[in-house]
């Protein structure tokens, strides 16, 4: 019997909840247990017994606040999606704004909802991380999607040249002025290899593949004065 109780909470999707406060805590327990496949695995109360219980646990999905005492969510969510990568973050949060949002996906988490959201959003987005995908609040998703546009756009507005690196730039400059591939190498203190990627790329991008026309480009730009 107790073997059967065991492999009956091996099969539930292991959840934990963090949140400095303990109602919210409360609240999503009681949304969250409506569903028989999840386990609730406990709570924290800020980001740093928060990477305690995820490394003691392992749960499936953590639900995190963003502003917490000790260490922040998204501080959290930085060093359990690095150590842990396996459990997958949604942040809770009372915020918003997409630039939050942003903010919370760059730190590694796989959805944001937030804290007055429906009790079927919270089910649905356990459901589409499970699956792989992301998840969005949808009031803050047609402000993330129209901040995408946006960098698109300004994207379609750069100069080929814009796109490069600085790094490769300098190799620009010095293809043009003359240098060789080896010779670069040892000025920069970089492979031979690394030379010849730089150098594939910056073709690539300009959509420029002769030497002529590459030394009219740097020269164009300042890189090389010859």
């Amino acid at each position: 019997m107790v073997a059967q109780e065991v492999l009956f909470q091996e099969d539930k999707i292991r959840i934990l909840l963090v949140d400095d406060c303990p109602l919210i805590r409360t609240g999503l327990n009681i949304v969250l247990s409506d569903n028989p496949r999840y386990m609730v695995m406990g709570g924290a109360a800020d980001g740093l017994e928060a990477i305690r219980e995820v490394e003691e646990c392992s749960p499936d999905i953590v639900f995190m606040d963003i502003s917490m005492p000790s260490m922040d969510g998204l501080e959290a969510t930085r060093q359990i999606t690095r150590n842990f990568p396996d459990t997958k973050i949604i942040i809770l949060s009372a915020y918003a704004d997409e630039e939050h949002a942003i903010k919370a996906f760059r730190a590694g988490a796989k959805g944001y909802i937030l804290k007055d959201a429906h009790h079927s959003q919270i089910l649905a987005a356990v459901e589409k991380v499970l699956d792989g995908d992301m998840f969005v609040s949808p009031n803050i998703s047609n402000n993330l999607f129209n901040s995408f546009v946006e960098v698109i756009k300004k994207s379609a507005e750069m100069e080929p040249f814009d796109t490069l690196t600085s790094r490769e730039k300098e190799i620009l400059g010095l293809i043009a002025c003359g240098g060789k591939s080896k010779e670069i190498a040892e000025k920069l203190f970089i492979s031979l290899s690394t030379v010849k990627t730089h150098r594939a790329n910056i073709m690539e991008k300009l959509d420029i593949h002769n030497m002529a026309e590459l030394t009219k480009m740097a020269v164009r730009k300042g890189l090389c004065k010859d």
